[in-house]
């Protein structure tokens, strides 16, 4: 692989890492710069001037927009997108004879099936494969996910986690060994009275599986739990949940080997600035669909007051620190009487569908604690929400401003800009410091353009060699900038 060719591509403003915050300089009434430390004298009035500040824009999430629910009883674990076709995987635990309550069945199941699902559209799903699995005597089994382990052997490729109660006689050594790993941080719900595992199982091709021997830990995640092996560290990470003051917490755990985790520990809480009622319900990690290196979240907000949901978008530049990206919901429920219109979460993984990236997302028209007839368990349904691709967040001017990329490396002759603007407006994109190619000299750009190419006076040559680092101005007008590429 050429130096070339491990050149950053594509850029996208899902935070602040290539927002340069920029600085004031302090210059004489002469233009003068003037030092910080022992200026010369004598004192005089001291003119300030702006470098590189970012004004007038501000980060906002979009809004997805809602596909129509696929058919009824389609049910669909965490969905990879992998050699040109979508692949899911859910759990069919097997009870004695009617015990089979899911996650709340107390008996030990009887078997464990590992269902996979393949589509070529990530609308009509076929089942391809089960793998039964001995359950070890556990029940109440939930959470289930699946992820490809780019560090593994060729025989545990894919991994799964889930949770399982084992027998009631594995308690009091679980509770034991949990108390010594979790001094501080503990998950309320567990106890000598209570003891949950998180699993695990490992797979050669997703098809067949067979389970780990040993819990991975002592945990309890009823809900969307998100693995994933970061290359960049050479950890595996886990988001899961946790209970602290009885609200649902996004935690997570690491791991240099994936049979032996550190503590979980809590990671983000809900907002202080909205109701003191809402929980964080699900985390719904992922990666920007080719771009590993930008880290989302897609939380749902639960409020206990009305039992109803929003999904919104956090993000993050290493999956260490995490914030909320402004702008409200990126996900809602529909109105009164419409499939989706009581709650809503968003499920794993974001993957590419066409020009649009999607998100899949389960729904329900009645509140999340209704009383669970039959019939309102049937009216759960799938769906996806999409985004026009790299179309997840946009710096927007809402009148004039201007800010400047950093840390960025040319990596093409030509630069594209993903941008959208009304007749009013513009952008205009420069090349800081290159003769010819700054925003001032650039053909205005208007309208809505996934790709819009910069010219400077006709010129498309950004005018600098690939490889060298550049700052990248944008000064726009009633816009919303969403990212730039190099071709």
């Amino acid at each position: 692989m050429t130096a070339a060719s491990r050149l950053q591509k594509t850029y996208l403003f899902t935070d602040v890492r290539h927002i340069c915050c920029g600085d004031l300089s302090w210059h004489s009434p002469e233009g003068q710069a003037i030092r910080l430390i022992d200026p010369p004298g004598p004192m005089v009035e001291a003119q300030a001037r702006l470098n590189n500040v970012p004004r007038g824009v501000r980060l906002t999430a979009q809004r997805g927009s809602k596909s129509e629910p696929l058919a009824a009883g389609t049910a669909l674990g965490r969905v990879i997108h992998e050699g040109g076709v979508y692949r899911s995987w859910v759990i069919r635990p097997r009870y004695p004879e009617g015990r089979n309550f899911g996650c709340y069945s107390d008996d030990p199941a009887l078997s464990l099936a590992i269902v996979h699902l393949q589509s070529d559209d990530g609308y009509a799903w076929q089942e391809t494969g089960c793998s039964s699995i001995d359950p070890d005597g556990c029940s109440g089994f939930d959470g289930f996910t699946v992820f490809v382990d780019p560090s593994a052997a060729a025989d545990e490729r894919y991994k799964a986690v889930f949770l399982a109660v084992p027998p009631k006689e594995r308690w009091a050594a679980y509770w034991t060994e949990y108390r010594k790993i979790h001094p501080y941080h503990r998950d309320e719900r567990l106890g000598e009275h209570e003891i949950d595992v998180m699993m695990g199982a490992v797979s050669a091709d997703g098809l067949s599986w067979r389970l780990i021997d040993r819990p991975l830990m002592v945990h309890k995640s009823d809900t969307d739990t998100t693995v994933y092996y970061d290359e960049s560290r050479g950890r595996y990470v886990m988001y899961t949940r946790m209970y602290r003051q009885q609200r649902r917490t996004i935690a997570v755990a690491e791991a240099e080997d994936f049979r032996a985790w550190e503590p979980v520990r809590p990671l983000i809480a809900p907002s202080l600035d909205g109701p003191l009622s809402d929980d964080l319900y699900t985390n719904c990690r992922t990666s920007y669909p080719g771009e590993p290196s930008y880290h989302l979240m897609f939380p749902m907000v639960y409020h206990r007051y009305s039992q109803r949901s929003e999904v919104r978008l956090y993000s993050s530049e290493e999956g260490l620190h995490w914030r909320e990206v402004p702008g409200g919901a990126v996900i809602e429920p529909g109105g009164p009487g419409e499939w989706d219109g009581g709650f809503v979460s968003a499920g794993n993984d974001l993957v590419p569908m066409g020009d649009r990236v999607a998100l899949r997302y389960h729904a329900t028209s009645y509140p999340h604690k209704y009383p669970r007839w039959r019939e309102v368990l049937a009216a759960g349904r799938v769906g996806w929400v999409t985004w026009p691709k790299g179309r997840l967040c946009a710096v927007r001017a809402d009148q004039e401003g201007e800010f400047v990329a950093m840390g960025v490396c040319v990596a093409g002759r030509e630069l594209r800009v993903n941008v959208r603007t009304p007749r009013a407006g513009y952008v205009k994109v420069g090349i800081v410091n290159v003769e010819g190619r700054s925003a001032e000299e650039c053909d205005p750009i208007v309208g809505d353009h996934p790709a819009a190419s910069v010219r400077w006076k006709g010129r498309s040559d950004v005018g600098v060699a690939e490889g060298q680092g550049v700052l990248v101005q944008f000064k726009m007008r009633l816009a919303d900038v969403f990212g730039f590429e190099w071709v």
